[in-house]
């Protein structure tokens, strides 16, 4: 521990009480230790530490969990991490470390969390994190990964988090990622990725949080997608999704939120969404919707956030609708009345609480 703490500039750290001193390490700053006096736990979160990261550490064969985030590691990820016997959480998000996941990544038998957000990550996304069959949590988030998504990916039928957005990541979505059950998180916004929702997504029963937006993905929606039963944050916002808006969207009746904003979606809008009961904020701004707005979105009583400008419907708002700003509803948005091409609304007071000009 000691060498680790002079790599890692230990003089220089904001906290670093018992480190060195007479007392026993377990006893140190960011460790705990077991009832063997072996240490189990390395946290230095947000402790300004500087330098390459420590091979050394891989020495430590009873750690459970290491983290050091939010700090000034660089350099790559030691392979012989993979191979400490008992280790479940990997933590190294928030720094400016370099490299790939190494291939080694295989052997870590018990790993149930790897977070390596916003680093400078890059390179492919290697295949043998579909055989890290412990995983729970994979974030690997606001890196520069590129390529495809490996199809084995999908083995990881633990996974309940998986994120990966902001990256450079191409091609299609894996089908694979169907097979993962037990996923609660999916977020793969503001990728390089083409081509459409697999079907197979609507069997992610569990999955809570779907966001795709600025992903590359679009095309027609999958009806499978109203089986997520579970589904509260559905962001599909700044993609190439086109076609009407099925009406099966009114069975999702857990979404609190959903955008769709700056798509391509047309035709008129569902009166089904008007049994989204939880909903608090639904943004379908610049699209290509057509008709008026149904009556039914009076129900939505927990609306916060309505946005609806730069589409092309027409007609009044209905009162029902007004109503709800006497509720929550503090943003409600739509086109003016544009006298010429008919589109818009002739925003009431008491209504919208902002209409945009389109003349």
């Amino acid at each position: 521990m000691a060498l680790a703490y002079y790599q890692l500039k230990g003089p220089v750290w904001d906290y670093a009480d018992g480190w060195l001193g007479p007392y026993n390490e377990c006893l140190w700053m960011g460790l705990q230790c077991n009832n063997l006096d072996s240490v189990n736990s390395l946290a230095l979160d947000t402790n300004n530490l500087f330098g390459k990261f420590p091979s050394e550490l891989a020495a430590l064969s009873g750690l459970a969990s290491l983290a050091l985030t939010r700090t000034h590691l660089t350099g790559t990820i030691p392979t012989e991490l993979f191979s400490m016997p008992k280790l479940r959480e990997l933590r190294l998000y928030a720094n400016q470390m370099t490299g790939s996941i190494p291939t080694e990544v295989a052997f870590a038998s018990r790993l149930e969390s790897l977070r390596l957000e916003t680093n400078f990550f890059s390179g492919t996304l290697v295949t043998e994190l579909g055989l890290v069959s412990t995983l729970t949590d994979l974030n690997i988030g606001f890196n520069k990964f590129r390529k495809s998504i490996p199809t084995e990916i999908g083995q990881l039928r633990k996974l309940k988090f998986l994120r990966v957005s902001r990256n450079a990541l191409s091609g299609r979505l894996p089908s694979e990622i169907g097979r993962m059950d037990a996923l609660e998180v999916l977020a793969m916004t503001d990728n390089l990725m083409y081509g459409s929702i697999p079907s197979y997504y609507g069997l992610l029963w569990n999955l809570r949080d779907f966001r795709i937006a600025g992903s590359g993905v679009g095309g027609f929606l999958p009806t499978e997608l109203a089986l997520m039963s579970n589904l509260e944050r559905l962001d599909l916002g700044n993609s190439n999704f086109h076609g009407t808006l099925m009406t099966e969207m009114g069975r999702l009746t857990n979404l609190f939120k959903m955008s769709l904003n700056d798509c391509d979606f047309s035709g008129p809008l569902p009166s089904e969404l008007g049994y989204l009961w939880n909903m608090t904020r639904l943004q379908m701004k610049n699209n290509a919707f057509t008709g008026t707005i149904p009556h039914e979105y009076g129900r939505l009583d927990e609306l916060e956030q309505f946005t609806l400008e730069g589409n092309k419907l027409i007609g009044e708002v209905p009162l029902e609708v007004c109503d709800l700003l006497t509720e929550k509803l503090e943003q409600f948005v739509v086109d003016c009345h544009n006298r010429r091409s008919g589109i818009g609304f002739d925003c009431e007071p008491g209504c919208c609480t902002l209409c945009r000009d389109t003349s």
